[in-house]
């Protein structure tokens, strides 16, 4: 099983992540979409990371439905509950937390057009989203140990991507202690091997 993806992707650090957690086997493959876009668009109609090939050549496109089913090979840990409220609980985190990221990569692909091109309106319609997503996500998660529940969900890696991805590309902007919610639950999981082993960079 391959992973293909690259190491700066928040997106496919959560599904490698998810693959660490699960202690499922798999090789990582560096392969960016914007740099050397053939490959990936050969295996990926829209061009994009992180893909999962199977052993038997069959692909996964976009990190939920990866998270999804890397979940489903092993029985333990359970990073998407079993239970459907938890479970719905646990997606809607995901999703916001994805939400977040597009609106951020957004910004980013942005900021390198060059500078008469921008669009300030437009970059701060993002921003809106950026900002909303994450009040959202600290208010929801206030007082928790974990986004849902006691153990460790895909809700709480993804969270602690998004975090990770703005602090990486948006340092300036002290995302974590501004939102210090899912900044205290996302620090906790920044300690962990399993994201050690899949540093932004």
């Amino acid at each position: 099983m391959r992973i293909i993806g690259t190491t700066t992707s928040p997106y496919t650090r959560k599904v490698r992540v998810v693959a660490l957690e699960k202690g499922i086997a798999h090789e990582f493959v560096v392969q960016s979409p914007m740099v050397d876009s053939e490959p990936v668009q050969a295996i990926n109609p829209l061009g994009k990371v992180p893909v999962l090939v199977r052993d038997d050549g069959s692909r996964l496109v976009d990190s939920p439905l990866i998270a999804e089913y890397l979940d489903g090979l092993a029985p333990s840990p359970r990073l998407l509950p079993q239970e459907a409220a938890a479970r719905e609980a646990v997606r809607q985190i995901e999703a916001i937390a994805d939400g977040v990221l597009d609106a951020a990569v957004l910004v980013r692909l942005e900021s390198l057009r060059p500078e008469p091109l921008r669009g300030a309106e437009w970059i701060a319609w993002q921003w809106g989203k950026v900002h909303r997503g994450l009040a959202h996500l600290d208010a929801e998660v206030e007082g928790r140990a974990r986004c849902v529940g006691d153990g460790l969900t895909v809700a709480d890696i993804a969270v602690a991507c998004c975090l990770a991805y703005l602090e990486f590309r948006f340092a300036e902007r002290d995302w974590r202690a501004r939102h210090s919610h899912v900044g205290r639950i996302a620090a906790e999981l920044f300690a962990r091997p399993s994201f050690v082993a899949t540093p932004l960079g």
